[in-house]
């Protein structure tokens, strides 16, 4: 399932689950009454499917349960595009969810939410549920850093020295050489990151450029 295809109940779910994820440690068990709408649902157990994570509905569920639950008791409840991150980074590494062959992972991330809100951070939570977060428009957000042409390149440039020196072509071993690459005065590297959100994964990303890692 590509980016474009992510429906808004799953984009509201993400920011509903990672709620929920950060206030495990104040909600009971029992808490988790609210009900799921049932559009919500149904992506959710689909996109979990798609990417591998079947097994974890019935958990993931409870935990949407659970800060819907919150919500309601307490509509002042937020989540800044920041923790967010931050928070879904727990989640995926808690749940072993990883990034895989062009498929894009749910919860997903603030760039694919901030996109289908017109890079408004406000809009998405308020569609969501969530009181308005001060934290609206990242800097930057929207404008086009990096040519696509500079995205081929740099994986183009990175497989080829790994190539050449039988190493890896993993997403770590990006991260690494890039570093190195601008430390020798390069600027025209886009992040470990900013390839992810742009192929949808780094697999898709190498296979689009005929590598594979």
């Amino acid at each position: 399932m590509s980016r474009a295809q992510v429906p808004q109940s799953a984009i509201d779910a993400s920011l509903w689950v990672i709620l929920g994820h950060s206030l495990a440690d104040k909600t009971p068990p029992s808490a988790g009454s609210q009900p799921v709408p049932a559009e919500a649902s149904e992506a959710v157990g689909r996109m979990l499917a798609e990417q591998g994570s079947a097994e974890l509905e019935s958990a993931v569920l409870e935990t949407i349960r659970a800060g819907l639950h919150a919500l309601g008791r307490d509509p002042s409840l937020t989540l800044s595009a920041s923790r967010y991150d931050a928070l879904r980074g727990e989640f995926m590494d808690s749940h072993r969810i990883h990034a895989g062959k062009g498929r894009t992972l749910w919860p997903v991330g603030s760039t694919t939410i901030l996109k289908r809100a017109s890079g408004s951070w406000s809009q998405a939570l308020a569609h969501a549920g969530l009181a308005v977060s001060a934290e609206t428009r990242p800097a930057g957000f929207g404008r086009a850093r990096f040519t696509s042409e500079q995205f081929s390149a740099a994986i183009f440039d990175f497989t080829s020295q790994a190539l050449r020196e039988g190493s890896s072509t993993s997403y770590q071993n990006y991260v690494a050489w890039r570093k190195r690459q601008q430390q020798a005065g390069r600027t025209d590297l886009p992040s470990g990151p900013a390839i992810r959100n742009s192929f949808g994964s780094w697999s898709a990303a190498l296979d689009q450029e005929g590598t594979s890692a």
